[in-house]
């Protein structure tokens, strides 16, 4: 597979070996001169089809415009998925540039959550206002508070669920920053620009 757009130094064929994982793929993935990602994939063709599905990322800082695929004989060649590495400066460079888009990606998410706190908020007073108006109908009294109720349930069902998908998104962004921070800390140490010290 050859992918072009906004696919390289951006975090995106570490994010590819995690999909192929999934999917039971065998392969490579590596970065080609210019700006386009070479993959070669084995597997099965319903886990081939679905790994295509997934990888189709449109979420900045990746921007997966295209997807061209070769189908060719299953040659087994790979046991597992690797990342075709460049020279330490380049993947140096990488690390660098993939913790940034995690950053990125992350702060994106927080924007999310507090839009929809806001949303959250924004509901909530609507419902006291719904409230206020209930008390003055003798007879639509009970069925106004009983949808407001049901619908601030909903609404802490859903903050709750929010909350619990961010902690979680969060978590696993931080040990993915952890993980890009322990390579390029490697990284540094093989090129010879930082030491090994024991900790």
């Amino acid at each position: 597979m050859l992918i072009s757009g906004t696919v390289q130094r951006v975090g995106f064929r570490h994010i590819i070996q995690g999909i192929a994982r999934r999917h039971r793929i065998t392969g490579c993935v590596k970065n080609l001169e210019g700006y386009d990602v070479q993959i070669i994939a084995e597997g099965n063709s319903e886990d081939l089809s679905h790994f295509k599905d997934e990888i189709s990322i449109q979420d900045y800082p990746i921007y997966v415009e295209n997807i061209d695929v070769c189908e060719e004989s299953f040659t087994g060649e790979y046991s597992y998925f690797e990342i075709t590495r460049g020279t330490p400066e380049e993947e140096l460079a990488e690390r660098f540039d993939s913790a940034i888009a995690i950053f990125s990606r992350m702060e994106k998410k927080q924007d999310i959550a507090i839009d929809l706190g806001r949303e959250t908020v924004s509901l909530q007073k609507e419902s006291l206002s719904l409230q206020k108006e209930t008390l003055s109908l003798q007879k639509e009294t009970l069925s106004l508070q009983n949808d407001t109720i049901s619908l601030q349930k909903e609404t802490l069902h859903e903050v709750k669920g929010i909350r619990q998908d961010l902690n979680k998104t969060l978590t696993q962004e931080i040990a993915e920053v952890k993980e890009e921070l322990r390579e390029i800390r490697s990284a540094l140490i093989q090129a010879g620009i930082m030491r090994y010290a024991h900790s």
